[in-house]
């Protein structure tokens, strides 16, 4: 109960919280991200992708992909995150190898308390409050996050607009 109401305090002042954007190398947050988890011994590799320049609170945006890159590991083998850039957005996509998701549930999976693993255990999930906080970054940045399935499993797709 405690970590439910203390997860629930941080998604209420994230949402929120006023936010500093300033141009940063989308590229180089993720590779951060990547390495910083791969040296825990994390499942998790980059595709990489070409330069991306966002307007963000980097803060934030690493929250977005880690909770995004920790329920690939958690729901599949491992992750994957790759970008690309056209039309003056850039899209990351982390995919996992995994059964998937149910396209039926996908949008369900983005309200607050909802959790992918159905059991009641906190030990084989979490609050249900990290896809919510997922799409509330990605909306206050410009951008929007969908899930689906990929090539491999599961994939979350979070397009972002180029800075100018």
């Amino acid at each position: 109960m405690r970590a439910m109401i203390g997860a629930t305090l941080v998604f209420a002042r994230d949402d929120a919280a006023a936010t500093m954007m300033v141009r940063l190398d989308l590229a180089s947050l993720i590779d951060s991200l990547v390495y910083d988890l791969k040296d825990t011994g994390a499942a998790v590799e980059s595709s990489g992708g070409p330069r991306a320049i966002v307007r963000g609170d980097s803060g934030a945006l690493r929250r977005l992909f880690a909770n995004l890159v920790e329920n690939a590991m958690r729901y599949g083998e491992r992750a994957t995150v790759g970008w690309t850039v056209d039309d003056g957005r850039v899209t990351v996509t982390i995919d996992d190898i995994g059964p998937g998701i149910d396209p039926a549930l996908a949008e369900h999976l983005f309200q607050p308390f909802v959790r992918g693993d159905p059991s009641r255990n906190r030990m084989t999930g979490g609050t249900g409050l990290g896809l919510a906080i997922v799409r509330t970054i990605a909306t206050a940045h410009g951008g929007a996050v969908t899930l689906g399935n990929g090539p491999t499993g599961a994939q979350a797709r979070v397009v972002l607009p180029l800075s100018a």
